[in-house]
Order: structure tokens, then C-alpha cells, then sequence
């Protein structure tokens, strides 16, 4: 379980990968995977042909990339 206050996109997510993946989809997935997995100081969510890598950094959770795997 992690522990957040807000969900911010990061500038490379907004860049490069909004147009592949939208914003809603990328909070849904979030709110609706239960344990994301850990790798160092990042998570990684694997869900419905999507992914998606965070960090949580003073309460927030940055989302850093979301990919679509069709």
C-alpha cells in the first residue's frame, strides 16, 4: 500500500507520453491497483495492456511514464 496526498503528472509524462495514455486513465489504473510493485525508489503498475511508473516524493505521486502495450 503506498500513501499519497495528490497525483501530479511529471514534465516527460506530459511530453511524451499524454497523447498515448490520458490523464484519467493513468489515475484510474492507480486508484484501482492495490499493490503496485516496488523497483528502488519507483513503482510500476502492470494492468489491462497499460503501464505505468511513479515515485511518490513529499506525500505526492509523480507520475513519470504510462504506456499503452497493444
Amino acid at each position: 500500500m503506498v500513501y499519497f496526498t495528490a497525483i501530479k503528472p511529471t514534465k516527460h509524462y506530459l511530453e511524451e507520453h499524454e497523447k498515448d495514455v490520458p490523464w484519467d486513465k493513468v489515475v484510474e489504473i492507480i486508484f484501482t491497483t492495490k499493490n503496485p510493485r516496488k523497483k528502488g525508489e519507483v513503482f510500476e503498475i502492470e494492468k489491462e495492456d497499460y503501464y505505468i511508473l511513479f515515485k511518490i516524493e513529499d506525500n505526492i505521486l509523480q507520475v513519470i511514464n504510462a504506456k499503452h502495450n497493444r
